[in-house]
């Protein structure tokens, strides 16, 4: 079954795999959270016998119910985040992210907590999911301090989770697992294949558009370069001004031709937007490589 996995995983295309790769780490730290969380409130407690009437009293299938719930919800976190969101709101400001995204989340949380508390409720009372107690407790939960907690905890995950979201975002994801790994603090030494893209004409663009367009215009340019570069397993290692660095292991680099491939998808994916970027900025930007 293992083997089955791996050969369907090593089947993606390397943007599905960096996809998947990115989004595990949601689950991850949905479910440690949640376990630090279950020990807390169990120590706190001394035990789960005294809890209110509008909590759940835990048992080992109640437990397993609730560990995998969250790990579900926090890769459904990851998925959307990186899915969607990232991409929706990559030009807004921070300040706007937050909103935006607090909007969002919460509505999906509060989605989650309608769908898996009565379940939890039905497994405790061993009845129906359609007895009238189930939902009963729902809604006294609903108004109750036990709600507050657990939006705290909900909160505490989410705030962790696009905190790492955003630190990925900007270091690249395979640095971020380097750094955590200590990776750096043991350095290696490995033969890797560079590419060195810089945009032509940058400093003539610069002085036509004026430095805060400039800057606008470099987000939309960075962003298009991305998906080429994601395509063919590239890692981005710096931004340097307009020039973007592309780095591979040399395998995989190697592997279908796909840092040659990388140049010819960056430069189509500029092609195809060329129409958009010269009616936003009134000019094209291109790229030369090396």
């Amino acid at each position: 079954m293992d083997s089955d996995m791996i050969r369907l995983f090593n089947g993606l295309s390397p943007s599905a795999k960096r996809n998947i790769v990115r989004i595990l780490p949601f689950g991850v730290i949905w479910f440690m959270f949640d376990q630090i969380f279950f020990i807390s409130d169990y120590s706190a407690r001394g035990g789960f016998e005294d809890v209110p009437d509008t909590a759940i009293r835990i048992d080992l299938g109640i437990l397993i119910f609730g560990s995998v719930a969250v790990t579900i919800v926090g890769l459904l976190v990851g998925a959307v985040e990186v899915l969607y969101l990232n991409r929706r709101f990559a030009n807004k400001t921070l300040a706007q992210k937050v909103v935006y995204k607090t909007l969002f989340f919460s509505a999906l949380l509060l989605g989650a907590i309608v769908i898996t508390f009565p379940v939890a409720v039905s497994m405790e009372l061993d009845t129906s999911l359609l007895d009238g107690v189930v939902w009963e407790r729902l809604g006294a939960f609903m108004f109750s301090t036990s709600l507050v907690n657990t939006v705290i905890q909900l909160s505490t995950m989410l705030g962790a989770s696009l905190f790492y979201s955003e630190i990925s975002e900007h270091m690249g994801h395979g640095v971020l697992v380097k750094f955590l790994t200590g990776r750096y603090h043991s350095p290696k030494v490995e033969t890797r294949i560079f590419m060195f893209s810089d945009m032509k004409a940058s400093t003539h663009i610069a002085e036509q558009l004026g430095h805060g367009r400039y800057f606008e215009l470099l987000r939309a340019y960075y962003q298009d370069l991305s998906r080429g570069i994601m395509s063919s397993a590239g890692e981005i290692y710096q931004y340097v001004g307009d020039e973007v660095v592309v780095s591979w292991p040399v395998e995989s680099g190697l592997r279908d031709n796909s840092c040659i491939r990388c140049f010819f998808a960056m430069k189509a994916d500029l092609r195809a937007k060329a129409g958009w970027y010269r009616r936003e900025f009134g000019v094209a930007p291109d790229f030369k490589a090396g």
